[in-house]
């Protein structure tokens, strides 16, 4: 079993709970680097610390910030950039822009959901003296826009606590805090912060430490290695990410540098659609030779205007039949106007129409509120017959995993609408919370061996005018890619399969949000996904607010492998709202939002308060 705590020089110890915490001392007086969770007491009883005296926090996530009770009279210092997400929380929580319509992930949700009080801030070059010891404050973004590494001169050594920058020689904790918008938004930004990684690795390394210890990960006492084999391996990772990205398409300058690359797939040319489609915005329109209209999506009130022109120009009679492609709001926002402007049938797979049906129960990517009334839900594989063309359903987990994909047969054409999947360049896999899961029969690898079995004429993406299709041997060289993705990825991580680390939501909260009123018993699902190939046991606990005085106990259960579990919580509310309605688990008359983190264990390895669910109480 591992250690809870470790000897760094004679001053310096390291707990390990599910974090590393630095602990500096000077007799019985402590200066702690990133205190989380509640098996730090232990470690401090056992050197005989009786007083934390300091603390400094590297970076703002949950994750390595809460479980530790802070005493007022304690001294705390966090990174200058930083200070609003300890201090002012609820001004994310209440904020709607960081609950809708979301493509920009910073500051990233793994906030706070209490605020702590600073005490003082640090900026670049910030010098600190404390005890026998001296620190210097190291400005080192990358997995926040505000981290910083502190470097800790102690005992005749220089220590570096680097947050988490790196994780272990060539790795990372996870992929999906890399995500940043360059010349675009985050959204669009695949490992978009590598750039700010690497100069921060860097500006850390020229402080020439001892040894790296991580906020999570391994001490690394060969501090150039760990670096050069992260950089090596990130850049070989980014590349295959590269070689196949339908980004290459929408925004050639983001991929100057790889112009000419001779492992990347080329560019397809397009294909005129046939006569009897129409695309405005991010909608296709199938016109019959009844002169119905078969319609897919609606994310703009222009698109009814276009389809009522075209019933004015007598090209289309009714709109009989409308297909959701995905749950992203340019393309749903508009459907409830749509639904009451076109009463026609509305079908959708039957895992985006969990997510439209119910959007307030999800937290993913580019989510709309628009609420989507869905008559009939399609599984795998479905068929049916419109007027002349036969349809047929799948689930289609390419740009999002939330998707469905439509094949359109009819007039000596096999037309195949993948929502946002693919471009002529290759797949849309360039928002890491879509959940693009490599493996198996599952995400691209699924479709991509769906177009081949189908071998359509025409692929349509909603956002591009011209059809294409691709040969066998590009089809071949996306699988093949994936398969390498699938295994460089995986050793970037510390997990058994690179999902883990790229997969955002491979532990959620069903429903995200829920409205309950005081008094009654909320039903709260976590549900998560096993990516590995053995059963794994997963332990969940929620947090509730110290004023409720309420404690849920843990419960577990085993996932098999490659499957979803869950656990499930039925969580009483407070009786009454004068003394029970936090905001944000502050006390508040105007706003009863609270904010419920979930610790977890999973497959032994405590992961802190990992995930999150939002209670909204009404009543009193």
């Amino acid at each position: 079993m591992k250690p809870h705590f470790s000897q760094l020089s004679e001053n310096l110890y390291i707990h390990h709970g599910h974090v590393n915490t630095g602990i500096l001392c000077d007799g019985d007086r402590a200066l702690l680097i990133d205190p989380s969770g509640t098996t730090l007491q232990t470690t401090l009883s056992e050197l005989g610390i009786t007083d934390v005296d300091r603390i400094l926090f590297t970076h703002h996530h949950r994750d390595n910030t809460a479980g530790f009770p802070i005493a007022p009279e304690t001294h705390v210092g966090v990174p200058a950039k930083e200070t609003e997400w300890f201090t002012e929380v609820d001004t994310f929580w209440n904020d709607p822009k960081y609950r809708w319509h979301l493509y920009n992930y910073h500051p990233h949700n793994l906030m706070l959901t209490d605020a702590i009080s600073v005490t003082d801030t640090y900026t670049d070059g910030a010098q600190i003296a404390w005890g026998l010891a001296s620190l210097t404050v190291l400005e080192t973004p990358g997995h926040t826009d505000g981290s910083v590494s502190y470097l800790v001169d102690v005992d005749g050594k220089r220590f570096a606590f680097t947050g988490d920058l790196i994780y272990d020689e060539g790795m990372l904790w996870e992929l999906y805090s890399l995500q940043k918008g360059q010349q675009t938004t985050d959204y669009h930004g695949f490992l978009g912060a590598r750039d700010e990684l690497k100069e921060s690795l860097e500006k850390v390394r020229q402080a020439l430490p001892t040894a790296l210890i991580p906020t999570h990960g391994i001490v690394m006492n060969n501090p150039n290695k760990a670096i050069d084999a992260l950089l090596e391996r990130l850049a070989y990772c980014y590349n295959k990410y590269v070689a196949i990205s339908a980004l290459r398409h929408y925004f050639p300058q983001l991929f100057e540098e790889f112009d000419g690359h001779r492992g990347h797939m080329p560019i397809r040319e397009g294909k005129p659609p046939p006569e009897c489609l129409r695309h405005f915005g991010t909608t296709w329109l199938i016109i019959s030779e009844t002169d119905e209209a078969f319609v897919m999506d609606c994310g703009s009130p222009h698109i009814i205007k276009q389809i009522q022109q075209l019933q004015a120009d007598g090209e289309v009679s009714e709109v009989t039949q409308f297909w959701v492609t995905h749950y992203h709001d340019d393309h749903v926002n508009a459907i409830p106007e749509f639904q009451e402007t076109f009463p026609c049938e509305t079908i959708a797979d039957s895992v985006v129409t969990a997510v439209i049906t119910n959007p307030i129960g999800f937290r993913l990517p580019c989510i709309s509120p628009a609420v989507t009334r869905v008559d009939r839900i399609t599984q795998d594989g479905d068929s049916w017959q419109w007027n002349e063309f036969t349809m047929t359903a799948y689930h289609f987990p390419g740009q999002t995993y939330y998707h469905g994909g439509l094949l359109v047969e009819g007039h000596g054409v096999r037309m195949f609408f993948g929502g946002d999947s693919f471009t002529m360049a290759g797949i849309d896999d360039y928002c890491s919370g879509n959940r693009n899961l490599l493996g198996g029969d599952v995400g691209y690898e699924k479709c991509l061996r769906l177009i081949q079995e189908l071998k359509p004429t025409h692929i349509f993406n909603c956002h591009v005018n011209p059809a294409f299709d691709f040969t066998e041997a590009e089809i071949t060289f996306m699988l093949d890619t994936l398969a390498e993705r699938e295994r460089c990825y995986t050793e970037l991580f510390p997990w058994d399969h690179a999902n883990y680390g790229m997969d955002e939501h491979w532990v959620r909260c069903y429903p995200y949000e829920q409205e309950v009123a005081l008094g009654e018993t909320a039903q709260l699902r976590v549900e998560l996904t096993n990516h590995s190939r053995e059963p794994r046991t997963a332990t969940a606990q929620p947090i509730l607010p110290a004023s409720w005085d309420t404690e849920i106990a843990p419960a577990e259960t085993t996932i098999p492998s490659r499957t979803d579990g869950y656990i499930d919580f039925s969580i009483p509310m407070p009786p009454h709202s004068s003394r029970h309605a936090p905001t944000c688990r502050q006390e508040s008359e105007v706003s009863k939002r609270v904010v419920i983190p979930i610790n977890l264990t999973y497959n032994g390895c405590p992961l802190g308060e990992f995930r999150e669910a939002i209670f909204v109480l009404t009543g009193g």
